[in-house]
């Protein structure tokens, strides 16, 4: 840190009750083909399981559960899990700050990620044939030293998924080529 740089640095403490509530942040939610494509999703997931079961219970030798039990078990677990994925589809929800990007999710165990930019190595954008057909994607967000995303931003509409990776990049190029020109006039070069 240059002297400049020092005379200027301040850390003063903060006491809980002045801190900022993040739970103020207006969440963008998901859309509403989100929600069909859970439902989808887990219809095309959970169909072979179901065709298996009804397969295998009508086997003579193999009988799991009597009557259409096994594939009544299988097909209440599948609507089980299509609900649950709905309801967390709408309990979702993003937010892009001024220097950071947040996120929340869950519906028992509740979850909010805020990554601040400084942070952020790495962008990118995915998406599946099925995301695709439904014009969705998935912003991924990397940091450093890690193999794999570290915040997930999936069911966004594909053209603000595309719009956030490229803010971020420009975030990112803003940063380092900053970074680079600080350590230019530390060394003098």
């Amino acid at each position: 840190m240059d002297e400049s740089s020092a005379a200027n640095f301040s850390n003063e403490q903060i006491a809980p009750a002045e801190l900022p509530d993040y739970r103020e942040v207006d969440f963008e939610r998901l859309p509403a083909s989100f929600r069909r494509y859970t439902l989808v999703s887990t219809l095309v997931y959970w169909l072979p399981a179901l065709l298996v079961a009804t397969a295998v219970n009508m086997l003579p030798e193999v009988t799991l559960l009597p009557g259409i039990l096994t594939p009544l078990a299988v097909g209440l677990l599948a609507v089980l899990v299509a609900i649950f994925r709905w309801v967390d589809a709408g309990r979702r929800g993003w937010a892009m700050r001024e220097h950071d990007v947040i996120a929340c999710q869950g519906i028992l165990w509740r979850s909010t990620t805020v990554l601040p930019f400084a942070r952020i190595q790495h962008v990118e954008t995915s998406s599946g044939p099925l995301e695709r057909a439904m014009k969705l994607a998935r912003l991924k967000l990397f940091t450093a030293g890690g193999m794999s995303a570290d915040l997930v931003l999936i069911g966004l509409p594909a053209e603000i998924a595309d719009r956030l990776r490229e803010h971020l990049a420009e975030q990112i190029r803003r940063r380092d080529s900053s970074s680079e020109r600080d350590l230019v006039g530390v060394d003098g070069s």
